[in-house]
């Protein structure tokens, strides 16, 4: 049966989904903001009913601090593509100036939401114990500081020589702050791979993913829509992106989870007694609990 949330959840789909259809202007602009905060609340309502917690039911200042984080994040990604012109808008006319920033910021806040929500949810079907962190294996010293300067070599690469390293902005941002996040005694995807624990990385690429299917095929139907210009890769398109290009969410996932965990306290993840990061401190040997 179905929680609550997550019957109000399908009602925001099915009304962004007639949005798309109607493509009754200015109206049936705003079909993204209702149907990515139903995407968000039916999964939401998924990992609620499979684990017993989930952000929007335990822990919403959380899930409000994800969506405050996002707006600057993807902002963050339109400054790269001014380097590799990946994207482009179409059919934005009608906004122009602070009501485009606004009209784009309001879209932009449910990137991260969305992600974290359909991994979690993704993150109950995968078998396997949670993390279990081992403080005898640590990152070798020099890895975070190989990291960083690897994630700093991607941003140089893509904006000298875009036509052919346009593809490491999807790649740059976990090179960055993961290993600054282990560092400071904060979860690290870098390090649950060292030590061979792949269900949360895997769930993050994979919810990211199932994410890209519902952004680009919502998309293909919409206006104003965005459309891609990739060298080299630009062709097979499923929806407007290019087969390759799909490539780029698994990457993307880890960069999601990177950010917040860079921007957010430790405070912010403990809302309502519910951390889905719970277990993660560098050089102690705990388990997380199943969020």
């Amino acid at each position: 049966m179905t929680l609550p949330h997550g019957k109000l959840g399908i009602a925001l789909i099915t009304a962004g989904e007639v949005l798309i259809l109607m493509m009754a202007r200015p109206l049936s602009d705003y079909y993204f903001p209702l149907a990515w905060a139903g995407f968000i609340l039916l999964l939401d309502a998924s990992t609620k009913r499979q684990t017993g917690r989930s952000l929007w039911c335990d822990s919403r200042r959380t899930l409000t601090a994800m969506a405050a984080v996002s707006i600057g994040f993807w902002w963050l990604f339109e400054l790269l593509n001014q380097a590799v012109h990946n994207w482009v808008y179409v059919g934005t006319g009608p906004y122009s100036g602070l009501g485009y920033v606004a009209f784009a910021s309001l879209d932009f806040s449910f990137v991260i939401p969305a992600v974290w929500t359909a991994s979690l949810a993704v993150r109950t079907l995968l078998p396997g114990p949670e993390p279990r962190l081992d403080k005898s294996s640590e990152l070798p010293s020099w890895l975070p500081t190989a990291s960083m300067g690897a994630g700093v070599a991607c941003v140089i690469a893509a904006a000298l020589a875009p036509s052919v390293a346009f593809g490491l902005i999807w790649l740059c941002l976990f090179l960055l702050l993961d290993p600054i996040n282990y560092l400071l005694g904060r979860p690290s995807m870098l390090l649950l791979l060292w030590q061979r624990q792949w269900q949360l990385p895997i769930a993050f690429a994979l919810g990211t993913l199932l994410c890209g299917i519902f952004w680009e095929g919502w998309n293909y139907w919409a206006m104003p829509k965005w459309i891609y210009t990739i060298p080299h890769v630009g062709f097979w398109h499923v929806f407007e992106m290019p087969l390759l290009g799909w490539a780029g969410y698994l990457p993307f996932g880890l960069e999601v989870f990177a950010m917040t965990v860079f921007v957010l306290p430790r405070s912010a993840f403990a809302g309502a007694g519910y951390s889905p990061t719970a277990g993660f401190s560098r050089g102690r040997q705990v388990s997380q609990a199943r969020p």
